[in-house]
């Protein structure tokens, strides 16, 4: 009969551990995670290095404090100090003898041999040996456990150690986090542990899990452990100025602890003030005794106090009836969620809209830079063209008939036939010729064709040399002879005439030279201005999906937005189910249990079911409290 009564009062909140699964089952995808837990209840001690974890494990289970450094050295395998001593997730237990047991190894270790055992396994973890994020059973020896029960946890809580999150080596920072997606995400109950002289460690982004992002949505998981609060001397001052007044309690400590929280980016939920420990453990406790036996006496008081209170609060957390607690409180940790979620959403709107404020003002500027760079290239093209027409115009000789009309000039004589006539008229040829030179690449400087030639010297007037040496040559001024005088100006004509000639020739190729020097620049200008214009396009286009994409970022954030809200809101409704689920369930059975009883098997099974079904009201009540808390 005993067997039997076991096996129903064993599966006495199946039920509702039923109801549970078939809540969670239709909770939203976004929720799920959060409340799917493993098969065995499950607390985990989350944490960086070096803030006492071990020790804070160690000291929960009963340790005694003076075998604290005893077994600490043991579990660090060898690790100096300063490093982390939990190379992997173990579970901790209690030896029957005075040797060490680890994994299913029947073998007892002495404290040497476990010593090197776990040197080995943090070995193998920081080569990359060991990939498995298995638990390791580690049962300590017997002596090094306190002899009374009480004030300690019960062995059969499986309270994981895990390694610290902030290790330097790569494969054991990979290993750490595998461990962690294992153990931390699905847990019943995590601790999570700092020193109190770093609080923002408790920051999402410190915690450097996903998993652990909401956790100030779900205070009745997690509770905050302090270590080394009464350590610093700041806190001493604190703590110590009611020393001749009422002494502070562990309440104060909580309180004060709470509002230093506060005042990081992180607000913790009112609720997580009674979830806050502030304790201190080893030598860190040992070296105030030192510093001030008053100060020593007065810390212990408040940290015996407030580890107790977290013996009694990771017991009660710790519970069946605690997981399925948690689903009464579906709906606020929901509505903490979208309180959340539009938080985030209004402060990150400004910032999309001003992407796409920025965004538009850039395609607004390439525009402009577009319209201008067509407009120039237009102008450049025109230029183009026309300097092509001119220089084809010049190739086919249009020019030179011209500049022979422009370079032929009258010999403008006095009256009177002798010399200094002619050399008179010389001479102002030579003038005027000169300066229909400069007039002319002046007048082409000033008009539309823009030519600037420079300094252009004129072509040289040796044809006019042979006249002036013939009229050198004269002893007297007047001619003797008319025939003569009309000889010589017939010579000052034609060699007038060549001259003319040779200043159209020269100012003929100088024209063809600026003429092809101008298409060449023109030819250079439109290809920049091409590759100019394809690049302001190109930027357009970048600028115009940039403005595409921020107005896309804005409109899925506010579709995502809408979708989560309206998921969020049927959640809640959902959230409600919860306690009639728990009615069905519990109706189920009580009607499957009313029919075992009428239809017994034998009279043992009868009389088991009987005292079964006076017990399901009870077990009804202690899932009902949930609803109350």
């Amino acid at each position: 009969m005993a067997d039997v009564w076991l096996r129903k009062f064993r599966q006495r909140n199946d039920w509702a551990k039923q109801a549970y699964d078939r809540f969670v089952a239709e909770v939203d995808p976004e929720l799920v995670g959060d409340f799917t837990r493993p098969e065995h209840i499950t607390v985990v001690v989350y944490g960086t290095t070096q803030v006492g974890k071990t020790t804070l494990i160690l000291n929960l289970l009963g340790i005694h404090k003076e075998a604290l450094p005893a077994v600490g050295e043991v579990l660090r395998g060898g690790q100096r100090l300063g490093k982390s001593s939990t190379a992997s997730p173990i579970r901790y237990g209690r030896s029957p003898d005075h040797l060490w047991y680890m994994g299913e190894d029947a073998t007892g270790l002495s404290d040497d041999e476990a010593a090197e055992r776990f040197g080995e396994i943090r070995e193998q973890v920081m080569n990359g040996i060991i990939c498995s994020s298995a638990l390791l059973n580690v049962r300590i020896p017997y002596h090094f456990f306190k002899h009374e029960e009480d004030g300690a946890l019960s062995l059969d809580l499986r309270l994981i150690d895990i390694p610290g999150i902030n290790a330097i080596n790569a494969h054991e920072q990979i290993h750490v986090r595998r461990i962690a997606e294992r153990y931390v995400a699905s847990a019943d109950l995590i601790l999570l542990v700092g020193r109190a002289d770093n609080l923002g460690f408790l920051h999402p982004s410190a915690l450097d899990f996903e998993a652990l992002n909401d956790w100030m949505l779900q205070p009745s998981r997690f509770r905050v452990v302090l270590t080394y609060t009464f350590s610093p001397a700041s806190f001493q001052t604190w703590f110590g100025k009611a020393q001749d007044a009422s002494p502070l309690t562990a309440r104060d400590v909580q309180q004060h602890l709470y509002d230093e929280m506060c005042t990081h980016d992180e607000r913790p939920p009112a609720e997580m003030l009674k979830h806050i420990y502030p304790l201190e453990f080893g030598d860190s406790l040992e070296s105030m005794r030192s510093h001030s036996q008053a100060y020593f006496e007065r810390a212990s008081h408040v940290i015996e106090a407030l580890r107790r209170e977290l013996l009694a609060s990771i017991t009660d957390a710790a519970s069946p009836y605690a997981r399925l607690w948690s689903a009464f409180r579906v709906g606020d940790f929901i509505e903490a969620k979208v309180k959340r979620q539009n938080d985030e959403f209004n402060n990150r709107r400004p910032h999309l809209e001003c992407a796409i404020s920025k965004a538009q003002h850039g395609v607004i500027d390439a525009r402009t830079q577009l319209s201008d760079a067509a407009d120039e290239h237009l102008r450049v093209e025109w230029l183009h063209r026309r300097n092509e027409q001119r220089l084809k115009y010049f190739n086919r000789g249009a020019y030179l008939p011209r500049l022979k009309r422009y370079f032929t000039l009258d010999i403008k004589l006095d009256g009177g036939e002798t010399v200094t006539v002619l050399r008179q008229a010389l001479s102002a040829f030579q003038l005027r010729i000169r300066r229909h030179w400069s007039n002319l690449w002046e007048g082409l400087k000033y008009s539309s064709a823009k030519l600037d030639v420079g300094e252009m010297s004129p072509p040289s007037t040796l044809a006019l040399r042979a006249l002036e040496a013939s009229l050198d040559r004269y002893w007297i001024d007047s001619y003797l002879l008319s025939s003569s005088f009309q000889t010589d100006v017939s010579i000052l004509r034609n060699q007038a005439a060549m001259v003319g000639y040779t200043y159209a020739e020269a100012a003929n190729q100088a024209l063809g030279t600026q003429l092809k020097t101008m298409r060449d620049h023109a030819v250079e200008q439109r290809r920049n201005s091409e590759t100019i214009l394809k690049a302001i396009k190109l930027e357009v286009i970048h600028r115009e999906l940039n403005l595409k994409e921020a107005k896309e970022h804005l409109l899925n954030a506010e579709q995502q937005h809408a979708l989560f809200n309206e998921r969020m809101e049927q959640s809640l409704v959902h959230a409600l189910k919860f306690k009639q689920y728990i009615f069905e369930a519990f109706r189920a059975e009580l009607s499957t249990v009313r029919g075992a009883i009428a239809h017994p098997k034998n009279s043992v099974e009868q009389l088991c079911d009987a005292f079964y079904g006076l017990l399901l009201p009870s077990e009804l009540d202690k899932m009902l409290k949930g609803d109350e808390k």
